[in-house]
């Protein structure tokens, strides 16, 4: 087979093979507007624009789809969303009723062949940027830097990848995800890694990047504390407990004008009119959509899927903790749903087709108030108790959003009479209500719980009844075309 070795330099269309499962016949495909790939990454300008593909592949309308699929899948199934009559079709309705379908997928395939697509041009840049002198690069320390970003866009695709189409709730597990670390210069199909393999190959590239990244270019870039909490996050998926703790806990002592909670939580998400919207100190890193570039949550939410009822009027329900009645919010849900187009109800986004002025919407992939409660569920795991730290991280989020030491209405700060086992599980509600929709955070909580305590899923999502089918299966169409190289989920 001819050697595939092409690079565009738009930004949404540089050349790769999606996915390394995804094989196709390439051997005369040349893309318009397209480089040879040995001739096309050549300094600090051109390393530059591919790295701005790189970026671009997080947006929601890379390859040709309108859908933010990596984002709303998984609030799909854990009853977060619903789908509007907009999009009523039976791959969304298995998503909903937690049945997923393994052929022809739109959504399904649409996800998993984007992140696939930005890892193999995450590397091209690596392999070609490696390969140049510093003295291409006039600014001082940016050929590393740019490897570094590379890595971390890379790592955040393979993670979103091994969550939802691996156990990544199994280190012992072989259902893991293919690793690519060189660019696609076939359509063979390679198989499997093993779930173990996987987490080592992203903690592999994000401390790469711990070592290397900038420290902040704009919150639109990933940068060295993004590096540092997308690494506590996934040890704390893979259950490396002590490890997540200390990382999560250094961004916590280390905050600053640019990294810290917002004063309310209100403001993250209100002001859709400026570009203000990008700047704030709670966004790590974010996928940054304005009116050229349809991104973000309100794009979706209130218009093809909408904010459940049952999510909803949950935020109200009462918990007893000792003596303690304890509400889970009294603001951040109501302060922050909208009326959606065609009525639905949308959340954290003012969007509708006609924006005065919501022009701009963002995809947050990580915040500071998540870095809080991974410290406080690391911590606590750790030490199978609950430490003054621990209560002090999950308090803080919750007194940032208007919680009283005591208060009449129920919203009130955790005792410190906790018991581990409702300190886990007011983890675990708290993230649910301050991250929800952004990002499928509450449906993979559930999973994480239910494997490692043995957590009920049904009692949140009562269509969730088969484990196997907590992640979702490759469709067949990557399957058959790989010559069944790649291992289906079991279920499917």
């Amino acid at each position: 087979m001819k050697t595939i070795k092409y690079i565009s330099l738009l930004i949404s269309l540089i050349f790769a093979c999606s996915s390394c499962e995804l094989a196709q016949e390439l051997d005369e495909y040349e893309p318009l507007n397209a480089l040879d790939a040995n001739k096309a990454i050549t300094n600090e300008s051109t390393a530059e624009l591919a790295l701005t593909g790189i970026y671009a592949g997080f947006h929601q309308q890379n390859a040709g789809s309108g859908i933010p699929e990596i984002y709303t899948i998984p609030s799909l199934m854990s009853g977060t969303l619903v789908n509007t009559f907009l999009l009523n079709d039976s791959e969304t309705q298995g998503y909903v009723n937690n049945s997923p379908i393994s052929v022809k997928t739109s959504q399904g395939l649409g996800a998993y062949t984007r992140m696939y697509s930005v890892i193999n041009r995450a590397n091209w840049l690596i392999e070609k940027v490696t390969a140049l002198t510093d003295n291409k690069f006039p600014t001082s320390g940016r050929r590393l830097q740019i490897i570094a970003e590379a890595k971390m866009l890379r790592a955040t695709a393979n993670f979103y990848l091994l969550r939802l189409w691996g156990q990544f709730y199994d280190n012992s597990s072989k259902y893991g995800i293919c690793i690519r670390k060189d660019p696609s210069r076939s359509g063979d199909a390679l198989p499997r890694n093993t779930v173990s393999e996987s987490y080592n190959a992203i903690v592999e590239d994000l401390d790469f990047a711990i070592a290397n990244a900038p420290e902040l270019r704009a919150k639109w870039y990933t940068n060295k504390t993004y590096a540092k909490g997308l690494k506590a996050k996934v040890l704390l998926y893979q259950g490396n407990y002590s490890g997540a703790a200390i990382l999560a806990k250094q961004i916590i002592d280390a905050s600053n004008a640019d990294f810290t909670l917002a004063a309310t939580y209100g403001e993250i998400f209100l002001n859709h009119a400026t570009e203000d919207l990008f700047n704030s100190s709670e966004i790590i890193f974010g996928t940054k959509g304005d009116p050229m570039a349809d991104t973000g949550i309100g794009n979706v939410i209130g218009t093809i899927e909408a904010v459940t009822p049952s999510y909803i009027n949950s935020v109200l329900q009462t918990t007893t903790i000792g003596t303690q009645k304890i509400t889970p919010d009294s603001t951040r849900v109501s302060s922050t749903i909208k009326n959606g187009y065609f009525g639905f109800d949308s959340l954290k986004s003012k969007f509708n087709f006609s924006p005065p002025d919501n022009k701009y919407e963002m995809v947050y992939h990580l915040r500071m108030s998540e870095i809080y409660l991974i410290y406080a569920e690391a911590d606590a795991r750790t030490n199978k108790t609950v430490s003054i730290n621990a209560l002090a991280a999950l308090n803080k989020i919750r007194i940032r959003a208007g919680a009283k030491t005591t208060a009449g209405n129920g919203f009130k700060t955790y005792p410190s009479t906790i018991t581990y086992a409702e300190f886990l599980e007011a983890v675990r509600v708290e993230k649910r209500v301050e991250l929800g929709i952004e990002n499928g955070e509450d449906w993979f909580d559930l999973v994480r719980y239910h494997f490692t305590d043995g957590f009920d899923v049904s009692k949140v999502k009562p269509t969730a009844v088969n484990p196997d089918k907590y992640i979702l299966p490759i469709d067949y169409v990557n399957i058959e075309a790989g010559k069944n190289i790649v291992e289906q989920n079991p279920s499917y």
